[in-house]
């Protein structure tokens, strides 16, 4: 087993983003908008502006209260998006509440960085690839560079979110693999899988003993647990017998956050 390490992979990524740059000094206003206060949500957050401001793409957080009528927090992401400097954007997922999902859809298509507007979604869902949002890129990495075929390969994804579950499982079939979504996991099920995708947001979910000898695993579970990111997987359980896991914290955010910047970029 051995932890799949993105550095070199991030300091590419970052070297494409600043050559643009360089070219391209007037790129407008990457729009992070956060409805309500999600703990993971606001550190995950920070990271981005962190980030961009290092690179410099100037990034600016919203932050709408969820107290407010779902109208009134859907008239201040029309503003947010209407104006001209914002070129590209994001809302902060996970929403507050189910009835603020349409909301996504009032992120302009061509400001849509994210791919969570219903017509992004259409357009990757009838199998057109030409742009993917930041996760995917990000699994395609790691792919990709672990030299694995998605050619009838078992693979199971456990929660079916909109931004992780949902469209990698669509994608991995539309490549060839036996997929399988697991939306209601229980600790100590066994996992019979070459691949396996972890997305459920529970904290130590899921223990290595119980997944198949040499799958690789993919974890984007991020919960915070006295202050510490917590990924699904419980990195403290048994996971010699795995193929390459990419743990959470840091496996796969840091290529999500540059893939997310590429697209805001139109790279």
């Amino acid at each position: 087993m051995n932890f799949y390490d993105p550095k070199n992979q991030v300091e590419k990524l970052e070297n494409e983003i600043s050559n643009f740059l360089s070219l391209n000094k007037s790129v407008g206003e990457l729009a992070i908008v956060m409805v309500g206060k999600n703990e993971a949500s606001q550190k995950y957050t920070l990271l981005k502006q962190k980030l961009c401001s290092k690179l410099g793409i100037t990034a600016v957080i919203y932050y709408i209260e969820e107290t407010l009528a779902d109208e009134e927090i859907a008239q201040q992401i029309n503003e947010i998006f209407e104006k001209p400097e914002t070129a590209g954007g994001i809302i902060q997922l996970p929403l507050p509440r189910p009835s603020l999902k349409s909301i996504l859809n009032l992120i302009p298509f061509n400001k849509d960085i994210d791919l969570l507007s219903s017509k992004s979604l259409d357009q990757f869902y009838s199998g057109n690839f030409t742009k993917l949002s930041p996760v995917v890129r990000a699994t395609q990495d790691f792919m990709l560079q672990n030299r694995i075929n998605y050619e009838n390969q078992r693979t199971t994804l456990i929660g079916r979110g909109e931004l992780v579950g949902r469209p990698l499982e669509w994608f991995f079939t539309s490549k060839g693999a036996k997929t399988k979504v697991v939306d209601d996991y229980k600790t100590g099920q066994k996992l019979e899988c070459g691949i396996l995708v972890l997305s459920a947001g529970v904290p130590n979910l899921v223990n290595g003993n119980d997944i198949s000898t040499n799958a690789f695993v993919i974890d984007f579970g991020s919960t915070v647990v006295e202050n510490k990111t917590v990924g699904d997987l419980n990195l403290n359980s048994q996971l010699e017998h795995l193929g390459c896991v990419s743990p959470s914290p840091g496996g796969m955010g840091p290529l999500v956050v540059r893939y997310l910047l590429k697209n805001f970029l139109g790279l």
